[in-house]
């Protein structure tokens, strides 16, 4: 039944990721998520099997039905994205209430990742919806007051260094919207753990930067960097923690 339930896992993984591009992309041009998918270059509305995740980039070979304009294969890594950790999570975490957890830190973390990428923004819509049910997760687990300080502290540590960074280096060295995610991450990851997402988040994008070789004043969007932070300390960060622990013999 594994198997079963982690095919059904992929699919529904990647269906929501698909939802979540169309969220992400609607949300800050102020457009109906109502609406039929169209096709963002001829603005025909799509077949029903265009939309389907996956199967619908493959069959139309990575172009438009109707105008043939090349897809991005952006939509298929990002549907490819959603399924495949829609699966880890399951296998890691099991029908466990944590595992709702799991799932809507991905799919809002997803969807802020792409946000910051094509549109340069945090939606904060997305992380003030996703952070209600994860709080009432948090109140049946009875780890509400440890999951609120880890969010207050993250929160104002980032403010902290945000105000800094505009008074004495006059300029922003943190966004706005990056620093308001850390109370949604917060209700995520307990403290030790929120730290580590942070650290590795900069560790990644310093990595990233320097194999770009692009110029300073480049944009480098931090949202995906906090993403695979985040991921990596949700499932592995305790063990991760134990470990450099253990290496300073504590």
């Amino acid at each position: 039944m594994t198997a079963v339930y982690s095919i059904l896992f992929f699919l529904f993984g990647s269906l929501l990721a698909s939802f979540i591009q169309l969220v992400a992309y609607r949300l800050p041009h102020k457009e109906t998520l109502l609406g039929r998918s169209y096709c963002p270059n001829c603005h025909v509305d799509l077949r029903f099997i265009d939309v389907l995740p996956i199967i619908g980039y493959l069959i139309n070979k990575g172009k438009c039905h109707f105008c043939h304009e090349k897809i991005s294969i952006s939509y298929l890594i990002t549907e490819l994205i959603g399924g495949f950790l829609f699966v880890i999570s399951y296998l890691l975490i099991g029908f466990e209430l944590e595992l709702i957890v799991a799932l809507i830190m991905i799919l809002v973390l997803l969807a802020e990742s792409l946000s910051d990428i094509n549109q340069m923004i945090v939606i904060d819509k997305l992380w003030m919806i996703g952070i209600i049910p994860i709080i009432i997760v948090r109140i049946i687990q009875g780890s509400f007051t440890d999951y609120l300080i880890s969010s207050l502290v993250m929160f104002g540590l980032l403010f902290l260094i945000l105000f800094l960074g505009k008074l004495y280096a006059k300029k922003e060295v943190l966004g706005g919207g990056d620093v308001k995610l850390y109370l949604f991450i917060g209700f995520v990851l307990l403290l030790p753990e929120s730290f580590l997402s942070l650290f590795l988040a900069s560790i990644f994008g310093v990595i990233f930067a320097t194999a770009r070789k692009k110029a300073k004043s480049s944009y480098l969007p931090l949202v995906p960097f906090i993403f695979l932070g985040v991921l990596v300390s949700y499932f592995f960060g305790s063990a991760l923690i134990q470990w450099y622990l253990s290496l300073l013999g504590m």
